[in-house]
């Protein structure tokens, strides 16, 4: 695992002096990400190693935007993070996936790529995805997305050492009651399906 974590740090050093957008630095974000899932799985298994902790979300209860469940997530060491879920296929849920690239990419400082593994279904956004990569490539971040016809589990791995799991993923929210209600902007105001949430983090 030691040289997995060398690789990595020497993979991320030449992708910051790459242009972005650049076909020598796409090459190499591919090894990039082979790396840093192989690292996050390994230590990932050694659960011995880990604190285990639980959020949990009450029926039609308010105060809970991705702010609230990811930013303890994201620091300066976060370089990857490796989105999960099959259905980011709805509008809504595209609209989610966006919310949360939202957040981590101004509280992590150091963050390169972020990869989406979602169901064949979301083939259908491709365009929207590709829109998506175009912005997030002026903030210095990439965007991979991979489509998978078996994908069911929902969870998000952060190569800074977090997992979380969810069985609704990032789509916890319930629809507006309308247009102009409280809730349209402000997600900390929009009630909530039920739902529980494991994290999972490394011991140093």
């Amino acid at each position: 695992m030691v040289r997995y974590k060398q690789g990595i740090e020497l993979i991320a050093q030449a992708m910051r002096m790459m242009p972005i957008g650049s076909a020598d630095r796409e090459k190499i974000m591919t090894n990039f990400a082979i790396y840093v899932r192989k690292v996050a799985e390994l230590e990932y298994l050694n659960k011995t190693a880990a604190e285990v902790d639980q959020y949990r979300i009450s029926a039609n209860s308010i105060g809970h935007s991705y702010y609230k469940i990811f930013t303890r997530c994201c620091d300066k060491k976060l370089r990857m993070v490796h989105v999960q879920d099959a259905y980011i296929v709805a509008h809504h849920q595209l609209l989610n996936f966006v919310r949360f690239c939202e957040l981590i990419v101004p509280l992590s400082e150091n963050l390169l790529v972020i990869t989406l593994k979602t169901g064949v279904d979301a083939q259908k956004n491709e365009n929207e995805f590709k829109e998506l990569a175009r912005s997030l490539e002026k903030r210095g971040v990439t965007l991979q997305v991979n489509y998978s016809g078996t994908l069911h589990d929902r969870e998000i791995i952060f190569d800074n050492g977090w997992v979380v799991k969810s069985g609704r993923g990032l789509d916890y929210f319930k629809p507006a009651e309308g247009k102009y209600v409280l809730g349209i902007c402000d997600m900390d105001q929009r009630p909530c399906h039920e739902t529980t949430i494991d994290f999972l983090k490394r011991k140093n």
